[in-house]
């Protein structure tokens, strides 16, 4: 595993002036001097030794706007000229009078390589970041995996490999089978160098089902300094040696060019002991319960806002006028059908595809119960604006079996595989449940619940029902418009894929104006 800090954002009239220093000194010495002039020594010694490019100067001179009338460049310039003084300032600020957003001021990039795909569901719970994960639809999948810490202490790392080994020829196998199969489906994409790939693609999407949790990954993140400092702490406090590691590296890398920004990176007992406490309870009342609850509905719609298409109609309203809330909703509620079209229809009358829909949209609520693959998962956890609650993987509730693999007749190469794999799952689970879900494969399921405002569930529709995108999160996305549908219909005339977003707009009668 390695964590490498690839940028920062700093005080660009920092950069300006050192950039301005080395044009003086590669003027100088162009003039060929007989030996090194003292201002190339006096800049080599002031860039090598500088601290002032750091993000803390940033967050040290937008802290003090609040309080100081002159111009905010000044003021800024005015913190990078001491850095000493600029974190004694952040530390005040930041963690003295607990004014945390000026840490967000502070940037970072970093790589994050060598993880398991588990430990990429953990980080990316942290929702204020940007991530860019190597995918496993584009990428030949070469059978990298974690040998984790806890199968290691059990003496089972030869079993592992044995089980990773035998997935990863069961990939091979489905891989070669499946593009046997797209080459005979799409003979108009194959016969076209650029189409090919494409085709190529959708065979290694639908082999990577069988594909462990433990195989490994890498991506980019982007976060601020106070959203890094939350998931040091978080991560600190799993039960997995793997993702304390990832956390100890996050913090190696961008703790040392910022250390005024960020101090609270240690669990707390509520860190560590709340999630376990609320587990034993949980197990205590589902064991007086009774039953397995193992049933498997791929989606319900399990609460929403009711009169939704009334409420939106009177958020619309409110922001255009001058009454309270409750005179609105009395309104919304007098209007007749066709009035209430639209009024929600001109919402819509200038849309495009690109456009988000009105903030009003937010005010309207779902939630969803599902059970989707880890492969589902890894996609729709990207959707950080929703709330997503996720159980553990449940063998009980089955695997998902892409379609292409049984129509290419590979569904018993498949379930050998999946067969091995939950061999070992069921004995490393007997000693550490934690650790089991490594061996698991992309293929595996579990239950999620999802709370999304109508705002984000267009978001996701527009992405994820789109042709381009991948089957399973489009019947799921497609499942989650379709139950909004029935309960909200105005509101959610809209929800389409980019590529039938022109289509259901006419089709709506909402041409563009």
């Amino acid at each position: 595993m390695r964590v490498i800090l690839s940028g920062m954002n700093i005080d660009i009239e920092r950069l300006a002036d050192y950039r301005r220093r080395a044009a003086s000194v590669r003027a100088g010495l162009s003039a060929g001097p007989a030996k090194v002039p003292d201002e190339v020594i006096t800049f080599l010694d002031d860039f090598s030794q500088s601290q002032d490019l750091t993000p803390e100067t940033l967050s040290a001179g937008y802290a003090r706007i609040s309080r100081d009338p002159r111009p905010v460049d000044e003021v800024r310039r005015d913190a990078a000229k001491e850095i000493q003084r600029a974190r004694r300032s952040n530390k005040a600020i930041i963690f003295g009078m607990g004014h945390s957003s000026i840490a967000e001021h502070a940037v970072f990039n970093l790589d994050i390589i060598g993880i398991s795909r588990l430990a990429t569901e953990e980080l990316q719970r942290t929702r204020l970041a940007s991530y860019t994960e190597k995918s496993q639809r584009y990428i030949t999948l070469t059978g990298d995996y974690l040998v984790p810490e806890e199968i290691a202490a059990m003496g089972l790392s030869g079993r592992l490999a044995e089980v990773v080994s035998f997935l990863n020829t069961t990939y091979t196998s489905l891989n070669e089978g499946l593009t046997v199969l797209m080459e005979k489906k799409y003979p108009e994409l194959w016969s076209d160098p650029r189409g090919r790939g494409v085709a190529e693609s959708y065979a290694k999407e639908d082999a990577r089902y069988v594909m462990p949790l433990a195989a490994l990954s890498q991506m980019g993140m982007t976060a601020n300094s106070r959203v890094i400092e939350m998931t040091i702490r978080r991560l600190a406090a799993h039960p997995l040696a793997e993702v304390r590691e990832l956390s100890a590296r996050i913090f190696d890398a961008a703790l040392p060019h910022a250390p005024s920004v960020m101090r609270h990176t240690d669990p707390t007992p509520y860190d560590t002991q709340t999630p376990a406490e609320i587990a034993d309870i949980a197990e205590q009342l589902a064991r007086d319960a009774g039953g397995t609850g193992d049933d498997a509905i791929p989606l319900r719609l399990v609460d929403y806002t009711p009169d939704a298409d009334d409420r939106l109609a009177a958020a619309l309203l409110f922001g255009r006028g001058n009454r309270d809330f409750d005179s609105f909703k009395r309104t919304a509620k007098s209007l007749t059908g066709k009035q209430k079209e639209l009024l929600i229809g001109t919402a819509f009358s200038h849309i495009e595809s690109y456009d988000r829909v009105l903030r009003e949209f937010e005010l309207i609520t779902l939630t969803y119960e599902a059970v989707v693959s880890a492969s589902n998962f890894a996609q729709l956890k990207r959707h950080r604006m929703a709330t997503i609650i996720a159980q553990d993987y449940d063998t009980g509730l089955g695997v998902q079996i892409p379609p292409s693999i049984e129509e290419a007749g590979l569904t018993g190469t498949f379930r050998e595989a999946i067969g091995r794999a939950q061999t070992l799952f069921e004995e490393v689970r007997k000693k550490n449940p934690r650790a089991a879900p490594y061996i698991l494969t992309n293929a595996h399921k579990r239950r999620v619940l999802i709370a999304v405002n109508l705002r984000e569930l267009y978001h996701i529709a527009r992405l994820r029902m789109d042709k381009t995108a991948q089957w399973d999160i489009r019947n799921l996305a497609a499942a989650m418009a379709e139950a909004a549908r029935g309960v909200m219909p105005l509101a959610t005339r809209l929800l389409a894929g980019k590529d039938a977003f022109n289509e259901v707009r006419n089709r709506s009668g909402i041409a563009p104006a």
